[in-house]
Parts: structure tokens; sequence; C-alpha cells
């Protein structure tokens, strides 16, 4: 139980109604730190708490819980503690999951180092064991540990309620994420290149440039089909973007996501050659 002591300075960190929507994020973060540094986890130090609340991206704040946070630390902690082992790859992704039944969704929490491509890599993997993704945040800290959280379910629309099918997943994405990429997992993640698939009108690509402070808005409308996501992810990529929050929608065979996009030193992106260069390269990888 937090004495008078304690509960005055918590009450001081909390976040109030007089600040900025920056001084609320700071605010609400050193609350968060403050109080979970009076619930220590087992094994994890507060050098580790510390190294997490210093390294963590600014939107991580605007969001996330106590939950998701205590979450993080210990996916993280594991992810440290394999990479420890001498019998590390020091690739090895941890893969962490949460069910929710009632929402008909798993949510899934990546941790890995930070590498070209990766968004794509992951949409690829699931996509070859036809897992949907409706919702995807990516974070990347200051020391280059990822930490991404996905909202996944069952092309049936339940969360995944075999533990073999997390299983797989592990196994996809290790292989596409070692160094070099194992090929059964190069193959499984881009076999859809080799499918027939029908013929869908150009996809339509439109950008926000308002809406969000920090990030330019990309909405890609096209006709889905197995691995269009992956496809979508690697032409951002191809553009030199990073993804920060992406949301999946697709109804009646068509897709409408959207992406939350800056340059790789965390710039919105409004100049229009480089977004022209965004829908050029979103549209080859769609329609090649």
């Amino acid at each position: 139980m937090l004495n008078s002591s304690t509960m005055q300075a918590t009450a001081a960190l909390a976040p109030g109604p007089d600040l900025n929507a920056q001084q609320r994020r700071e605010r609400r973060r050193d609350w968060l730190h403050h109080h979970i540094g009076f619930a220590p986890m087992t094994g994890i130090g507060p050098e580790e708490i510390d190294a997490h609340f210093a390294g963590m991206p600014a939107r991580y704040w605007d969001c996330a819980s106590e939950t998701e946070i205590i979450w993080g630390l210990k996916t993280i902690h594991k992810f440290l503690y394999e990479l420890a082992s001498p019998e590390s790859s020091g690739t090895t992704p941890v893969l962490d999951a949460r069910h929710f039944p009632e929402q008909g969704l798993t949510q899934l929490m990546l941790c890995t180092w930070d590498r070209h491509g990766l968004l794509a890599k992951v949409a690829g993997a699931l996509s070859a064991l036809r897992i949907n993704i409706l919702q995807a945040d990516v974070y990347t800290r200051a020391d280059g540990i990822v930490l991404d959280i996905f909202q996944v379910c069952e092309r049936e629309g339940c969360h995944i309620s075999d533990a073999s099918r997390l299983e797989e997943i592990r196994f996809l994405l290790e292989g596409a994420l070692s160094e070099p990429p194992r090929f059964a997992s190069v193959w499984a993640c881009s076999r859809h290149k080799n499918l027939p698939h029908a013929h869908y009108a150009p996809p339509t690509i439109r950008f926000d440039t308002s809406t969000s402070f920090e990030s330019t808005v990309v909405i890609v409308e096209a006709g889905d089909r197995l691995g269009l996501l992956h496809d979508i992810l690697t032409g951002l990529t191809e553009a030199g973007v990073n993804v920060c929050h992406a949301v999946i929608n697709t109804t009646e065979s068509t897709a409408r996501d959207t992406f939350y996009v800056a340059t790789k030193d965390g710039e919105k992106i409004t100049e229009p050659g480089a977004l022209n260069e965004i829908r050029f390269r979103v549209t080859e990888a769609i329609v090649s």
C-alpha cells in the first residue's frame, strides 16, 4: 500500500487538463514510470525499466496501458536473456501472444532488432499462414530494439486458438529474420507472387498530411488478395519510409488500408517528390 508521500508524488505526476499535447504525453510517461517502479517485476531491474522509459518513441506513451508496458518489459527482457545465450544466433525474435476470444482476435507482441523491411517480412509470414493482420503498431527504441504489436485473427474472423499456429508463426519469422534467411521462409512468404490473381483495377493511393501532427497518412485501396499487405509494405520499404501505425480494413474483397508513415529520421513527409515516390513504389509492388 502506498504511503501518503508516495500518493502525493504520484498525484503530482498525473496528466492534467491544462497541459498541451506534448506536455500531457511527457507527464503521462513520467507518471507511468513512477507508478510501475512501485511494482517491481521478477528478474527485471530498475535499469531495464529506465532504459525502456528513456528509449521508447514519444508516441508510445499516448495509448500504452500499464498492462501493455509491463508485457513489453517482460518480452524485451526475454529477448535480451536469449540473446545472451551461447547458442543464440543474434537474430532470433521473441514472440508472445494474448488472446481475446470475445473480440475475435489475438494480440501478438514481437521483439527483435530493427532491420530493413522488418514489417513486410512479418506480413509475409502471417499471410503465408492465412492469418489476417487487423492493426499494427511499430515501435523502435533508441537502442535499436523493436517492439511491434499486432492485432490478428484467423480468416474465419476468430482468435488464434491452436497453439501450433503460434509455433508456425515463430518458425517462419525466425527463418525470415535469420542471416541469411532460410529458404523455406523466403519461399512461403513470397509464394503468392507465383499464384494467378484476378484482374483488379489499379490501386488508389491517397495522402493526408494534415490529420496527424507527426506522420503522413497513406490510404491504399486495392482489390484484396493473398499477400497484398506484404506487397504494400514492401513498396513502402522501397520508398525509404518507416511505418509507425497501420489499420487494415477489408470489406467485400476490397482492401482499404491506412498507414501512418515518416522518414527514417522520424520526420513527416510532405514534399511532392517524396509522395510521388511512395505512390510509384507501392503501385509497382502491388501490380508486379
